[in-house]
């Protein structure tokens, strides 16, 4: 189930900008994943494209580039017939085992020296009795507490010693048809991988399912359930039965029942696994580092031994019902902070088989990214309906999947959003697209084709091992991208106008129509009734559209070129295949080329300073003033002209202003390399500053803040920031009213003030271009900067200072039985890259200690997390904090604990195997980080703001790693968790 919810960039503290705002009903459960597109690209792209279409705010300017078809050489499209069977791809060595399980093996060196594992079992919560709701996700928890090799705790121990870490490398999912455990390990430690595959072998056929361990599980899984309460989850359980209609799904949600997880036998438990468990109903996947016909040898040997089952597999018949009745639901809440309203058209799944379906699945696609980008248009507008709106297709179950239609609104406007939509359906119905809109939906899949064939040596095993999961679950096609490319080559070019009108008609067709609706339950906020939406439909349906005004810019991006800036000088730092050029205006460029990927570039242009030299009245100002300029454009473009000027290019750029820095950052294809810096360019010189846009900002803060009072956990938020920084003005909550003051005039000043002498920059670049081929477009897009002559860059001490004793707070709102609670102790240590390194690593030490204590011993939370906060450049405010969430009569024995622990490291130290576990977590995130481009962009960037050694600071982190012992952690717990200085904050429900 795709979870695409409201999503927020957090700014400062509690400043928050309101990126895209999506219907609450697509919340539906934590435990269900992400579900895809049937193709790897459009899985992997299809959704950059929705974050770029529907963004309101920092609009990335993502566009495409590529050759008309005429141009390509004959030689390159042969010829496909619509009947033609989709292949698999021939890279992928794939058969079945005598007793029925598939397996799927690639060889695929990114990341190097690792391999991904994953064991996908036909078997969620959809098949479960209704004496064992909750059991399938429930399963997967035990999967790791006690198997025939494992002892409880065992396996996760021995992934993390090889570098694995829980959660990112070492997880598993359990949603309404499959359950899926995923393991990373590396492939030169020795026994990791054989550790990691008996692991998976074990989870099929060998758990233990002791009932003690079951007994202990039962309160983290009971913490999980907790965790997931609040208004969302009171929301989606009044929409979920309507989403379902009919159906056994609306009533199976993967986390279950509290009172079945508190009461159930091990024996219905066993009963679950041992049906649902079969060799048959798995498929193992492995794509990384390794020979394959080694590895086929290994998973012959290890999941071979299960035994084939008697009885065939038992039958799954579990119908969504398509019903003729339009259905509507209404869910108000009291915790609900914002309004909206979605339509969904259900219909039966076709199967993607051959090219013609392959052909129709594009053009559907098309669909949805022409519609999406009239609803970026709209939402633009001063007399905007909605906040923001976005299509989209979802499957709801293996059978039954649905097109949607979703958008935010401002409160009260409900209905005008939900006829807003329908118009624009009936629009598309009616007339249509323009050849302009077609024409850029073809040259966008066309460019992204090309960048996926480009990247086809450098794409990430974890995106080969879903592609192939899907294809066992759902059935979904996996061709290969060589294959796509050839295809698409043939195909996009040829998708007609008459051919996407057809496909938008038949997604439009009033059938199996389901109506949601989300408010805040609040006093003086009239919320419709079912009645007044389906009037609202009736009324839609009745207004006669007129075609879509598609008008576009003719003038060039940049229509004066600016002359390249002269170069002062230029040395090598040959250890790090780095090139520094200092440019006459006083930017030093510094160029790292990599043969990472074969399509990215990465660059930032940065200084010191940020909010940090803004008068504190205007600081949410100056955090919001590249916000300005996204929304109203640069170089005199409209936003929204920009993108479809650009058409034809992959290429970004955008601001941003943070406390003590500012930066304009983006990225390109090589191609587009010019197009990305002509953009950096104007960002810096020529910045929109639009009155709509300006009105757009404050409309959509106004509509993330208007029921701040009733959202507990942005009040927690709110009071931890408040708490920590000693009430400073940094961590004033934003308010609808700071919002209705907000100083459009000072949000330009202080943007102008920032990005106006190129000298206080510095450029950096990674990616895939040559030295002296991108040298002469960074001197004349980035070297003609203008400057002062001389760098100005400072950072202010805003005077953050951490509590000087110890601070207790509470919040009380909520109404569900939980708390959550964040310890902070200050720690604040000087900018030393080894003091650095360890006390990260006495954070992750904590982390997975409270883990073993607090999760796997006591049973009491779901999840605990250690983390190290420090503002840069600014001292005094700086701390670790330990974050959980528990029952509320567990609350104070918690926290005694967490003190207890810290204090247990200070007197005795860790052992040995948690900083040898935390140590070899640093060591794999580091050696997979240096072959990312961002990685190198980030650390060299924090070198020359931070005035160290670059050298010392990449090449040296391995060796401040290894130094990391018991002692040196021991030392950090004494130092930076003092018992006397720290604050402890509590979310806590109202009585």
């Amino acid at each position: 189930m795709l979870l695409l919810c409201f999503v927020c960039v957090r700014l400062r503290s509690s400043v928050f900008v309101c990126v895209s705002v999506f219907p609450l009903w697509l919340a539906v459960e934590k435990t269900i994943p992400r579900r895809v597109q049937w193709r790897m690209l459009q899985r992997t792209l299809y959704r950059t494209l929705l974050a770029a279409i529907l963004t309101p705010f920092v609009t990335q300017l993502v566009t495409v580039a590529q050759q008309p078809a005429a141009q390509q050489p004959a030689a390159q499209k042969p010829a496909f017939a619509p009947g033609d069977l989709l292949p698999f791809d021939p890279a992928v060595v794939r058969g079945t085992l005598p007793n029925g399980l598939v397996y799927y093996i690639r060889k695929n060196t990114r990341p190097e020296k690792r391999v991904m594992l994953q064991l996908a079992v036909k078997a969620g919560s959809v098949d479960e009795t209704d004496q064992q709701q909750g059991l399938a996700h429930f399963l997967e928890h035990m999967a790791f507490n006690g198997s025939r090799h494992f002892q409880p705790g065992e396996l996760i121990k021995a992934l993390e010693s090889s570098g694995a870490r829980m959660g990112p490398h070492v997880n598993a999912y359990t949603s309404f048809d499959e359950t899926v455990y995923m393991f990373q390990v590396p492939t030169d430690k020795e026994g990791a991988v054989d550790k990691g595959l008996q692991g998976l072998a074990d989870v099929g056929a060998a758990l233990t399912l002791d009932p003690k361990e079951i007994d202990k599980e039962r309160g983290v899984v009971i913490e999980e359930w907790r965790g997931g309460l609040g208004a969302a989850a009171r929301l989606r359980d009044k929409q979920i039965p309507v989403l379902y209609h009919g159906s056994k799904y609306a009533e199976r949600l993967p986390i279950g029942k509290p009172e079945v997880l508190k009461s159930f036998t091990p024996a219905t438990l066993r009963a679950f696994y041992t049906k649902w468990y079969r060799p048959d109903r798995m498929a193992v996947v492995v794509v990384g580092d390794m020979d394959p016909a080694a590895m086929q040898n290994k998973i012959t040997a290890m999941f071979g031994a299960m035994k084939k089952p008697a009885t065939a597999a038992p039958e799954r018949t579990y119908a969504v019902p398509l019903h003729d009745e339009l259905l509507v639901e209404v869910a108000t809440d009291p915790e609900a902070t914002q309004s909206s309203v979605s339509i969904l058209r259900k219909r039966r799944s076709t199967d993607e088989k051959t090219v013609a379906d392959y052909r129709g699945g594009l053009a559907k696609q098309m669909v949805f990214q022409m519609i999406n980008e009239r609803f970026d248009e709209l939402s633009r507008k001063s007399d905007a309906q909605f906040l923001g709106a976005g299509a989209y297709q979802n499957p709801l179950s293996p059978d039954v999947e649905a097109f949607a239609l979703g958008a935010g609104v401002e409160e009260g406007k409900i209905q005008q959003g939900l006829m807003a939509l329908e118009v624009e359906t009936k629009r598309v119905q009616q007339f249509g697209f323009g050849a302009a809109e077609l024409e850029r939906a073809r040259k966008w899949w066309l460019a992204s084709y090309e960048r996926a064939y480009n990247e086809r040596e450098k794409s990430e095993s974890g995106s080969y091992a879903e592609e192939y999961v899907s294809n066992f679950l759902q059935g979904e096609p996996a061709p290969g991208i060589e294959y796509e490319y050839r295809l698409a080559q043939v195909l996009v070019p040829s998708i007609t106008a008459a051919e996407v009108g057809v496909i938008s008609k038949a997604l439009f067709e009033d059938k199996a129509e389901v109506v949601i609706a989300t408010a805040p339950q609040k006093e003086g906020l009239a919320v419709p009734t079912e009645a007044q939406l389906r009037d609202a439909m009736a009324s839609a349906a009745a207004v006669a559209p007129t075609p879509w005004n598609d008008a576009a810019t003719g003038r060039a991006l940049m229509e004066s070129i600016p002359d390249p800036g002269a170069i002062k000088d230029r040395r090598e730092i040959a250890q790090l295949g780095v090139t520094i050029v200092r440019f006459a205006n006083g930017v030093e460029a510094w160029l790292k080329p990599t043969d990472f990927q074969n399509d990215e570039v990465l660059y930032s242009l940065v200084s010191k300073g940020g909010a940090s030299l803004a008068p504190s009245d205007k600081f949410v100002e100056a955090l919001l003033s590249p916000a300005l300029v996204q929304l109203s454009g640069v170089g005199g473009h409209r936003a929204v002209d920009l993108q479809k000027l650009l058409a034809g290019k992959l290429a970004r750029a955008s601001a941003a202003v943070s406390l003590s820095t500012h930066a304009i950052s983006g990225s390109a294809r090589p191609v587009d390399l010019e197009t990305g810096l002509q953009l950096l360019n104007l960002t810096f010189t020529a910045p929109g500053n639009d009155e709509e846009a300006f009105a757009n900002i404050k409309k959509q803060l106004d509509a993330v803040y208007a029921n701040r009072e009733q959202n507990p956990n942005m009040l927690f938020r709110d009071k931890v920031g408040q708490v920590n920084a000693s009430n400073h003005y940094t961590a004033e909550p934003m308010t609808r009213e700071r919002v209705a003051k907000l100083d459009r005039d000072a949000m330009a000043s202080l943007y102008e003030q920032r990005f106006s002498n190129a000298a206080d920059f510095t450029f950096l670049m990674a990616g895939a271009f040559k030295v002296d081929e991108a040298l002469p477009l960074v001197a004349r897009y980035v070297g003609s900067l203008p400057s002062k002559g001389q760098s100005t860059a400072s950072v202010k001490d805003v005077g953050l200072r951490f509590p000087a004793s110890i601070e207790r707070a509470a919040v009380t709102k909520g109404r569900e039985p939980k708390v959550t609670t964040q310890i902070s102790f200050f720690a604040d240590p000087p900018p030393d890259a080894n003091i650095v390194t360890r006390l990260s690593s006495a954070a992750d030490v904590l982390e997975i200690a409270l883990r073993d204590i607090l999760r796997e011993e006591l049973g009491e939370t779901y999840s605990v997390g250690v983390g190290f906060e420090q503002e840069t450049f600014q001292r005094g405010g700086g701390y670790v904090a330990v974050t959980f969430t528990a029952a509320p009569e567990n609350l104070q024995k918690m926290t005694d604990r967490v003190m207890q622990e810290v204090q247990r490291m200070q007197k005795d130290g860790p052992t040995a195997d948690l900083v040898n576990r935390a140590k070899e977590s640093a060591l794999r995130e580091h050696e997979t980080g240096m072959r990312q481009n961002g990685y190198w962009l980030s650390r060299l960037q924090a070198a020359k703001l931070l005035d160290r050694d670059p050298v010392e600071h990449m090449l040296g982190r391995t060796d401040r790693i290894k130094a990391v012992t018991r002692e040196n952690v021991k030392e950090m717990f004494v130092q930076y968790f003092p018992m006397n200085r720290y604050t402890i904050v509590t979310l806590q429900p109202e009585k």
